[in-house]
């Protein structure tokens, strides 16, 4: 198939890519930066350069028989206000690009929004569950109404619904460095729990839904072992040889990284994983935060972070 990944030169999108080439599909990748082309065909990529805040570059690209969306909005440091609504658009006109060119190719679409469920108890949500978007989830508010419109409009769409994908690189990279220099600590009693899934297992899913032609389905993605804020950090801080979690009072940590963040950290949200396993045939080669933590400090710890 000729696929166009829109977001594949990030952290997620580029296993995509590999995985997809390996698999013999056509992949295009669209670009901000020019210098990324070469690389992008030394790999067997076509690149397109162009701006997904302002797709009108999307007229001149060839038709594709599937639209892939994993762009995300990236802000660092304090998320402000101002910070969130910026991402709030950018994720809203990510995902209205991806639906353009759905529909100029008249092909299914694959849309990423992240797992947003709010659990209690023993509950456990599946792709049935409303979406509950609070913290840096709302970001997707929008988009989701995008999305629905859509779906109702009859566009072949498939939605993907990450946990938080963790993995060497992207924020893993920046949660390891804040560690090792004493910065990175747990907020509150670090109870909740948050849906993970390792970048490779992510990815692997992705490609799946694609050739499974799994339009008109819902797929969280997460792994199979729920685990807490708390447990997460401090394997984390083992693996890297830190003796002490630093504890960080919710009050400091709103000063700091801002409302929205820490209401993130602080989610509750436990997630099944079968049904994209049992229709997709998705097996996970990391199924517990342990198993891909290991491998991800190591990889960390190798390339000096």
């Amino acid at each position: 198939m000729k696929i166009l990944v829109l977001g594949g030169t990030g952290f997620l999108g580029s296993r995509i890519v590999d995985r997809l080439i390996n698999l013999n599909h056509t992949v295009s990748v669209i670009t901000r930066n020019e210098d990324n082309i070469v690389k992008l065909q030394e790999k067997g990529v076509q690149g397109y350069v162009g701006d997904l805040m302002n797709p009108v570059f999307i007229k001149e690209i060839p038709n594709h028989d599937f639209v892939v969306n994993v762009a995300m909005p990236l802000e660092f440091g304090r998320i402000s206000k101002k910070k969130l609504d910026k991402m709030r658009k950018r994720t809203t006109k990510f995902v209205s690009t991806a639906l353009m060119a759905g529909r100029q190719f008249d092909c299914p679409t694959v849309l990423t929004l992240g797992t947003s469920f709010k659990t209690e108890g023993n509950e456990v949500a599946d792709e049935s569950w409303p979406l509950v978007r609070e913290g840096l989830a709302a970001v997707g508010d929008e988009a989701d109404e995008i999305i629905l419109d859509a779906v109702n409009q009859g566009q072949p769409i498939i939605r993907m619904y990450p946990g938080q994908i963790y993995g060497p690189g992207g924020q893993m990279k920046k949660m390891y460095d804040m560690m090792m220099s004493g910065k990175f600590g747990l907020i509150g009693d670090g109870e909740n729990y948050i849906p993970r899934i390792h970048v490779e297992d992510c990815a692997e899913a992705f490609v799946l839904a694609i050739e499974k032609n799994a339009v008109g389905e819902k797929y969280i993605i997460a792994d199979d072992t729920p685990v807490t804020m708390k447990d997460f950090t401090y394997y984390m801080a083992e693996l890297a040889g830190k003796e002490k979690v630093r504890k960080i009072p919710k009050l400091l940590a709103r000063l700091i990284m801002g409302k929205a963040l820490v209401k993130t950290m602080e989610m509750n949200c436990i997630v099944t994983n079968e049904k994209a396993k049992r229709e997709l045939g998705w097996s996970l080669r990391y199924p517990s935060y342990k198993e891909g933590l290991k491998v991800t400090i190591a990889e960390l710890d190798k390339s000096g972070g």
